[in-house]
């Protein structure tokens, strides 16, 4: 026993000054604690994040696709006429890159399947109508034309499409919940650690112990009320 440790009062184990309680038994060593740990509710991302995510991502993969379509369009119809199957060309860019974009969002939002989806798709009409005019000056004609009001349309309900195809018929890997809970536990640790004057084998034993009283928590919850019980004891 040297000068940076000290007994537990009830089953005389060595027990550091990091520590809240005893390792072997649990004794509190400050009394003035109170015994009953509050319950705290698992933190969670905020929605808007992912969402917004998914909308830039879904908007970003819609005008690719739109993109590539008219590169490809103008590479085999270079004249200023366009053929009556490039005309269809033209008017499907738009579904064909929201429903891959919609999807695609839908695949990072999580959330609002057919709300994520139209959006993708009615945000991305304005740089489809840019890339149907081949950059030049956007007339009120064009957009009231039979055929851009078409593709609008085609475009709104092929990102809603998209969107509902990924949340119908891909199974949720859990990948995201995973990354989130594994930053989350990363920003928790750092906080024990601050605590214990980055002390790690004592932020350590603060968790070890937590785990002791509650074996099947995950470990973020454990530094969690680690961090609680620091608190409490500290106070």
């Amino acid at each position: 026993m040297d000068e940076n440790t000290f007994e537990c009062p009830n089953c005389g184990a060595t027990v550091y000054p990091e520590m809240s309680r005893c390792p072997r038994c649990g004794w509190n060593m400050y009394p003035e604690d109170d015994e009953q740990q509050t319950a705290s509710q698992e933190p969670a991302a905020p929605a808007w994040g992912s969402t917004l995510g998914g909308l830039i991502t879904g908007w970003l993969i819609t005008a690719g696709v739109a993109l590539l379509l008219n590169f490809l369009l103008a590479r085999f119809e270079p004249g200023e006429t366009i053929s009556a199957a490039g005309r269809v060309v033209l008017i499907i860019t738009g579904p064909l890159g929201a429903l891959a974009g919609g999807y695609v969002g839908e695949g990072v939002a999580r959330r609002y399947p057919l709300l994520l989806g139209a959006l993708v798709g009615l945000l991305a009409l304005p740089i489809l109508a840019l890339f149907a005019t081949h950059w030049v000056a956007v007339t009120a004609s064009f957009l009231l034309s039979p055929a851009a009001l078409l593709g609008g349309v085609l475009t709104i309900l092929g990102g809603a499409g998209g969107s509902w195809l990924n949340a119908r018929f891909t199974q949720d890997t859990g990948w995201q919940e995973k990354w989130r809970v594994r930053g989350w536990e990363d920003l928790l640790y750092q906080d024990l650690l601050r605590r214990v004057r980055f002390n790690g084998s004592a932020a350590d034993r603060l968790i070890e112990y937590e785990r002791q009283l509650s074996p099947d928590a995950p470990r973020y919850k454990l530094i969690q009320n680690a961090i609680e019980r620091w608190e409490r004891d500290n106070r």
